[in-house]
């Protein structure tokens, strides 16, 4: 009887994040567990209603690395909110990597579709016929008027494409869309690529941004009353035998989980805000940090409603 061959232990080499306490995992990491908060006043956020503080969200300064991740600065304006922080996040984690980017997978855990700033509004006033969305209208003076280049920022799987085009990786990918459990889908997919040999590394994580000022109310309407947020995380992974024998880095060991009970970190939502489908990639990259520095593995879980519990374990590393 012939006997399967173990797959490598799956370890993460790289971490690159940006959030609203900065982009340094480690001094997040050590943020968060001292109950520090990048929680503040955002200034386009003051006409919500309700006021007591609904004027406040986890938000990012820039982000200042944004223009060095990009091959032409006048690309900029094709990213929405979630593209430019995953792509930055994403150029801090392959620092470094020495392996061919053409193989490097990428998979990538998205918020609903990013909205735009009033962009569509000539085509969708032309489109109208007795306060109503007229279909003939949309297909002739509605399509006319509408921006070309206007779903490049708004379509959510563009947030991956931009990655992909600006830092030269074509290797197996995906993107998930959804709540917290949207980026956790995406890790748990990248660890198994990497594990069956499809891809030589990957990287995995989620991006979100909800301090829109239209998603800042909605969240209001649907009775989420805590800070939104906003967030980029990807994480590196290869296999262990392979970082080893490059010398490089190894952060912690992480290994899909098929059966998890929920895990809501509350302490993230305080520190960074509610930062949607980056939720579980954040609780993801602070639990590697934590394994990294203190030796301590952990559950990492997160569930949308109604659906099963999206689980990944986290250890320091160690044989198969």
């Amino acid at each position: 009887m012939s006997v399967s061959a173990c797959p490598p232990p799956v370890v993460v080499t790289g971490l690159g994040i940006c959030c609203a306490l900065g982009d340094d995992p480690s001094a997040v990491e050590r943020g968060v567990v001292a109950g520090l908060s990048g929680v503040r006043s955002h200034p386009k956020l003051g006409d919500l209603p309700g006021g007591d503080g609904h004027d406040h969200a986890g938000w990012v300064t820039g982000p200042k690395t944004l223009r060095a991740a990009l091959k032409r600065r006048k690309d900029r304006k094709l990213l929405a909110r979630p593209a430019q922080l995953a792509l930055v996040a994403a150029d801090s984690a392959v620092a470094g990597w020495p392996g061919d980017r053409e193989e490097l997978g990428i998979f990538l855990g998205v918020g609903r579709e990013p909205a735009d700033d009033g962009q569509s509004e000539p085509a969708l006033c032309a489109s109208a016929r007795d306060g109503q969305l007229d279909e003939a209208l949309l297909a002739g003076p509605g399509r006319d008027l509408y921006p070309p280049l206007l779903p490049l920022r708004t379509l959510p799987n563009m947030a991956l494409a931009h990655i992909s085009i600006n830092l030269d990786i074509r290797g197996e990918n995906g993107a998930w869309a959804g709540g917290a459990a949207a980026g956790l889908r995406a890790a748990v997919a990248g660890i198994a690529a990497v594990a069956a040999g499809r891809c030589p590394a990957a990287l995995i994580g989620g991006a979100d941004s909800l301090i829109h000022t239209g998603l800042a109310r909605d969240r209001l309407r649907l009775g989420l009353n805590t800070p939104p947020g906003e967030a980029g995380v990807v994480l590196l992974i290869e296999p262990l035998p392979v970082a080893w024998e490059r010398g490089g880095r190894i952060w912690a060991q992480v290994a899909g989980v098929p059966d998890a009970e929920p895990d809501e970190d509350t302490a993230l939502h305080a520190a960074l805000g509610d930062c949607g489908a980056a939720d579980g990639v954040l609780a993801l990259a602070l639990a590697v940090v934590h394994a990294h520095r203190r030796g301590i593995g952990r559950l990492v879980a997160r569930a949308d409603p109604g659906q099963p519990a999206i689980g990944i374990r986290v250890r320091p590393p160690g044989p198969c």
